[in-house]
C-alpha cells in the first residue's frame, strides 16, 4: 500500500486521513492495513513507539464496523487511563465522517454513572482499561455477545499485567472474534501466554524493531552516586537545548520527591502517577502538551502510548527494570520523524545491568562523565538566580524599618558589586565556607 487514497479503506476514513494531511502510510500501516481489512483470524503487529500503530489497526477496524447496528462490535483494551482517552479521541477523529459511528473511551477515576449513560446509546467501539470494562460487563451494562474484534494495544503490558481481568471479560464473549495484538515489544517469555489468546489463523507483521525503535534517538548514560543525582540532573536541565522532556522514576514516592525538588528550584514541572485522581492527571498532561510546564515527571504509566509532540529529552532518573521498559521510555522522544535524547542515570552497582540492557536492545549507549563540581556549582548558581528573579515581593510580611536596615547594608555598593557578592556568597556557601 503506497498511499491511503488508493487503498481499500472506507472512503470516509480516507477523507478523515486527508483532513489530517496524512497521505502516505508508515511501514506498520502499509503492511498491516491491507491484511486487517479482510483477515478473519488473529493478528500480531509489532512496531516501535511513535510509528502509527493506532491507525494501523484503527483505520481497517472502523472500515469494517457496521454503523447500522448499535451493538458493541469491537473492544480495544489498553493499560492506562490516559491511553484509553487518547486512543478514543484519535479514533473519533478518524471516524468523524462515518455517520452513525459511536466510540466510547471508558476507564476508572471518573463517574461510572456518566459512562453507563454514554454506553446506552448504541456504542459500537469501546476503548477501555480492563478494570472498568470488567465492572461494566459484570453489571451487564456492556454485552459482548456480538463482538467481532478484540484488540490489545501495548499487548505486552496487557498480557503480563491484566491477564486475570482480561480472561474474565472475554469469558462473556462469543469466541468467534478475531484478536489483534499490537505492541512495540513482545518478549519471548510471553509467547506461551499469548498463544492462549491467538487461536485462529494467526498472521504477523513485525517491523524491524531494533532499527526503528532507536531511529533518531541518541542514547547516553551517566554513572554516579546517589548524593550526586539531583545536582547532576539540575546541571543537565539547565544546560539542555531541549526544553521539553519526560523524567522517569521507578516509584510513585520517587516521582513526588523529585517534583518537590524541581519545584523548589523553580523548574516548571508536573507529576503523574497511578495514585493521582484522574482529573489531576488529565490537567497535568494538558499543561505539558500545551507547554505550560517543561518537564513531566512520571512512573512508567506515562511511557505506555502517551503521545506528546516535541519531547526532545527523556531522562531516566532511575534505571528501567527491563529492556522493554527502557524501549518504551526512550520512545517518548524522537516521535514522528524527529530526533531526541535519552539519558539514563545509573549507580556503579548497576553497570552490569546496563550492559545487559544494551546487549538486549542492540544499541550502543554512550557513557557521559559526571559534570565537574565547578560546573555543577555554576549551574546551581544560575538556577538560584532564576529562583530569586521569580520570588514574590515580601509586601507587608516584613516591617519597613527592617527593610530599610537591610538596604542600608548594601547602599554603598553598585548594582554590579551587589550581584558579584551575591554570587560569591552563594558559591562559598555551596563549598561549605
Amino acid at each position: 500500500m503506497l498511499n491511503f487514497a488508493s487503498s481499500n479503506l472506507h472512503p470516509d476514513i480516507i477523507k478523515a486521513l486527508a483532513d489530517q494531511k496524512l497521505e502516505r502510510p508508515t511501514e506498520i500501516q502499509a503492511k498491516a492495513i491491507p491484511i486487517l481489512l479482510t483477515h478473519e483470524g488473529d493478528f500480531i503487529g509489532r512496531s516501535s513507539t511513535g510509528t502509527g500503530k493506532t491507525y494501523a489497526y484503527g483505520a481497517p477496524l472502523l472500515s469494517r464496523i457496521d454503523v447500522t447496528k448499535g451493538v458493541v462490535q469491537a473492544v480495544i483494551l489498553v493499560p492506562t487511563r490516559e491511553l484509553s482517552e487518547q486512543i478514543g479521541n484519535e479514533l473519533t477523529s478518524l471516524g468523524k465522517h462515518l455517520a452513525g459511528l459511536k466510540i466510547e473511551a471508558i476507564y476508572g477515576g471518573v463517574s461510572l454513572k456518566s459512562q453507563i449513560h454514554e454506553l446506552s446509546n448504541g456504542t459500537q467501539v469501546i476503548v477501555a482499561t480492563p478494570g472498568r470494562l470488567m465492572d461494566l460487563v459484570q453489571r451487564k451494562v456492556v454485552h459482548l455477545a456480538d463482538i467481532k474484534y478484540v484488540i490489545m494495544d501495548e499487548a505486552d503490558e496487557m498480557i503480563s499485567g491484566f491477564r486475570t481481568d482480561i480472561d474474565k471479560i472475554l469469558a462473556t464473549a462469543n469466541r468467534n472474534y478475531g484478536t489483534w495484538l499490537f505492541s512495540a515489544t513482545l518478549p519471548d517469555e510471553l509467547n506461551a501466554i499469548t498463544k492462549t489468546y491467538l487461536t485462529k489463523d494467526l498472521l504477523k507483521v513485525m517491523v524491524d524493531e531494533a532499527k526503528s525503535t532507536n531511529k533518531g534517538i541518541e542514547h547516553f548514560y551517566v554513572e554516579l552516586v546517589a548524593e550526586e543525582k539531583l545536582n547532576v540532573l539540575l546541571h543537565f536541565l539547565k544546560n539542555s537545548k531541549e526544553k521539553k522532556g519526560i523524567l522517569f522514576c521507578r516509584t510513585k514516592s520517587g516521582v513526588q520527591k523529585l517534583f518537590k525538588q524541581l519545584s523548589a528550584n523553580k523548574i516548571k514541572s508536573g507529576a503523574i502517577h497511578g495514585d493521582l485522581p484522574q482529573g489531576l492527571r488529565n490537567k497535568v498532561m494538558e499543561q505539558f502538551r500545551e507547554g505550560h510546564i517543561d518537564y513531566l515527571i512520571a512512573t512508567d504509566v506515562a511511557s505506555r502510548g502517551v503521545d506528546v509532540e516535541n519531547v526532545g529529552l527523556v531522562l531516566q532518573y532511575h534505571l528501567a527494570d527491563t529492556s522493554e521498559a527502557y524501549t518504551h521510555r526512550s520512545g517518548r522522544t524522537s516521535r514522528a520523524g524527529k530526533t531526541g535524547k535519552s539519558i539514563t542515570f545509573i549507580f556503579p552497582e548497576e553497570r552490569e545491568k546496563m550492559q545487559t540492557l544494551m546487549d538486549e536492545i542492540k544499541v550502543k549507549i554512550q557513557a557521559v562523565p559526571v559534570p565537574s563540581d565547578k560546573d555543577q556549582m555554576i549551574s546551581k548558581a544560575i538556577l538560584w538566580a532564576n529562583k530569586i528573579a521569580k520570588a514574590k515581593p515580601l509586601g507587608d510580611k516584613l516591617d519597613e524599618r527592617t527593610k530599610e536596615e537591610f538596604k542600608a547594608q548594601l547602599s554603598h555598593m553598585s548594582k554590579g558589586e551587589i550581584l558579584e557578592k551575591l554570587l560569591a556568597t552563594y558559591l562559598y556557601d555551596l563549598e561549605g565556607h
